[in-house]
């Protein structure tokens, strides 16, 4: 024990009076690193205990987000079935690096999708499980101990609710996490406070509707029962809006699809749920189709993607909780949408919006499918421009669930 821990000692005074890149002083070789995309990350690691150890340090992220190179990362669940191609599936920067499929795939197949938009590159990230279909993804921003969770939907085989719960650590990679209490899917689901994530209603496998609502402490890995709501919330948004959390629009067991106009929200401070009446003028869809919620600074905003037939059918009432982008003339039916922060000037947003039918602005003739963007939106009045990203097929399928990361 002694002899392992002094070699243990000896190895670590080798590696810290080794030099990040030889023949650079360590500042300079720190820069050097810093600037290397996040997709490289796992690979350096290999190359020496020097860089291993500081990959491993949060200090190393930290670095990029105050350097202002940080990278921002869009993770997707979204189905697979259309995949023809196995270089497309992985990455469509990394052809080389192909997994095992099956021969016979099931009917439905859903997979996690990194789209790197700062790079512009898309990756299909193959865990040591199978991604649950319909399952929500929520991501929790740290300065080093960033974390991307997964959570319920349904089994791939059985296509049943279930409890599960995936944590990915952006430095220690995945682990199980505590199951929720009540196996559910199409639940609301949003981050509050920086360390829990909330959710409320969906169905259970009788495809009933459900009041209940749970809280986990991802750094704990414990989950905590909620008091129930006052309606069944089937296909209800969640959302983070003013620190509480929101329960928008969703159905109950009778009125399947019907999507109410009303929503509820938890107030930690008070541990109590309030309701809200006209939040959501469309009983044909849910708003966690076409809304995504923001912050700037102190500010929070509930931004609404419309076309222009969803326009004419929206009231006034409502204007007063939310801001209205309009959706280009091509893009037709609903879109996916996540908050990439503000940009270099603080005035300046910026948005992934995926749709789903095959759009796109322009002729891009690389792409042989289209329907993603970035939308930048100045937040002092309103403007707002369109930028095509290019979507290969293999990542064309419409999302689930949408999530941003700044690593």
């Amino acid at each position: 024990m002694e002899a392992e821990k002094k070699h243990q000692q000896q190895q670590e005074e080798q590696v810290e009076n080794k030099c990040l890149i030889p023949g650079l002083p360590d500042d300079i070789g720190m820069e050097c690193l810093i600037r290397v995309p996040h997709e490289f990350h796992s690979n350096m690691k290999s190359v020496c205990l020097k860089w291993q150890y500081l990959i491993s340090d949060p200090s190393f992220y930290h670095q990029r987000l105050r350097s202002n190179i940080a990278e921002h990362l869009v993770y997707q669940i979204q189905p697979t079935h259309i995949m023809i191609d196995d270089d497309d599936v992985i990455s469509s920067s990394q052809k080389k690096q192909k997994h095992t499929q099956h021969n016979t795939p099931p009917p439905l197949q859903y997979g996690l999708t990194m789209y790197n938009a700062t790079c512009q590159t898309w990756q299909r990230m193959i865990p040591n499980f199978e991604i649950p279909i319909f399952c929500q993804c929520v991501t929790l921003q740290s300065c080093g101990n960033s974390k991307l969770v997964l959570l319920g939907g349904w089994d791939p085989k059985t296509l049943e609710p279930v409890s599960d719960v995936y944590v990915l650590d952006i430095i220690k990679g995945w682990r199980k996490g505590a199951s929720m209490s009540v196996a559910r899917s199409f639940f609301a689901c949003a981050v509050v406070g920086g360390t829990k994530v909330y959710v409320a209603g969906g169905h259970e496998n009788q495809k009933n509707a459900l009041k209940s609502a749970q809280v986990y402490d991802v750094y704990k890995d414990e989950w905590g029962v909620l008091p129930e709501m006052e309606e069944e919330r089937d296909e209800g948004m969640g959302m983070c809006w003013d620190d509480r959390f929101w329960v928008v629009s969703g159905y109950g067991t009778e009125t399947q699809g019907r999507f109410r106009s009303d929503g509820e929200c938890f107030d930690p401070a008070t541990a109590s749920w309030s309701k809200f009446h006209n939040l959501w003028p469309f009983q044909s869809s849910s708003p966690k189709c076409n809304t995504t919620s923001t912050r700037g600074g102190k500010q929070c905003e509930w931004l609404w993607f419309l076309g222009n037939e969803q326009q004419q059918q929206f009231g006034h009432e409502e204007e007063r909780r939310c801001s209205i982008v309009q959706l280009p003339n091509s893009v037709i039916g609903s879109v996916s949408v996540t908050t990439l922060g503000l940009g270099d000037h603080q005035c300046n947003q910026k948005v992934f919006v995926m749709s789903g039918n095959g759009s796109s602005l322009k002729k891009c003739n690389d792409c042989e499918s289209e329907g993603a963007f970035i939308l930048e939106r100045d937040t002092s009045n309103g403007n707002t421009k369109w930028h095509h990203i290019h979507t290969p097929l293999a990542f064309s399928g419409f999302p689930y669930s949408t999530c941003h990361l700044l690593i």
